[in-house]
């Protein structure tokens, strides 16, 4: 349909349309038990020039696993959009900057364009985002769900999105910034329900659910693809 082959999987307790596509190019498009069917082809229309970049991106990511990665022209993902790196030579101090359509790398004359000098470059540059944006999002859920943290900080786990302390101290791991908007919000909710529910217990996953319907798909999201979330 569309030219576009996907699946529709309808979710009882699904109150939205979404997209998940698998790292092999599978598309699925989930949706409510009662959207029209023609209503979800047209949304997915609307959405075909995002789904097409996907499929692009996810066509290259073996690739841009490797070192070579680390190169102009190379794709890089935040909040699950993919942009383009630009190398930008001649500059007084290595930076990163971002107009919304390309991520930009500024370097000194004397700076090899290479994984060495780009890594640490690009990490630096996907923290800040990662805390500028999880500040802002816990401020917007704090305000829905009455959990305020007493500080929103980011960490740098190999196994975990997120942690909730005792002291009411809340971490997100930077990773997630490349993840879908939605999947980000699932995690900060997650979060923030530990405050009054310290484990996992049914009264927990309640709150989450209350505040995030659509969980069960953004935790499904990170278990397909939370090891393609790197550098």
């Amino acid at each position: 349909m569309n030219g576009l082959s996907y699946q529709i999987v309808r979710r009882p307790r699904r109150t939205t349309t979404s997209i998940v596509i698998h790292p092999d190019n599978r598309i699925e498009v989930l949706a409510p038990p009662g959207a029209p069917l023609s209503s979800i082809h047209s949304w997915v229309q609307s959405k075909k020039s995002w789904i097409e970049r996907k499929l692009h991106f996810n066509s290259h990511v073996r690739t841009q696993a490797s070192p070579q990665r680390f190169h102009a022209g190379a794709s890089f993902t935040l909040l699950d959009q993919p942009f383009l790196l630009r190398i930008v030579e001649g500059k007084r101090r290595a930076r990163i900057t971002f107009d919304q359509q390309e991520i930009s790398a500024h370097l000194p004359a004397a700076a090899e364009a290479d994984e060495h000098t780009l890594r640490p470059l690009l990490t630096a540059w996907y923290k800040r985002q990662a805390g500028e944006y999880m500040r802002q999002r816990v401020a917007h859920y704090a305000g829905i769900t009455g959990y305020t943290p007493s500080l929103v900080g980011i960490k740098s786990y190999r196994s975990r999105w997120g942690s909730c302390h005792t002291d009411g101290r809340i971490y997100f791991n930077w990773r997630l910034i490349m993840a879908p908007a939605a999947v980000v919000d699932y995690v900060i909710v997650h979060e923030l329900c530990h405050l009054p529910h310290p484990n996992h217990s049914r009264a927990f996953w309640q709150q989450v659910e209350r505040f995030c319907p659509d969980y069960r798909d953004a935790r499904n999201w990170l278990k397909v693809h939370g090891l393609s979330l790197d550098l």
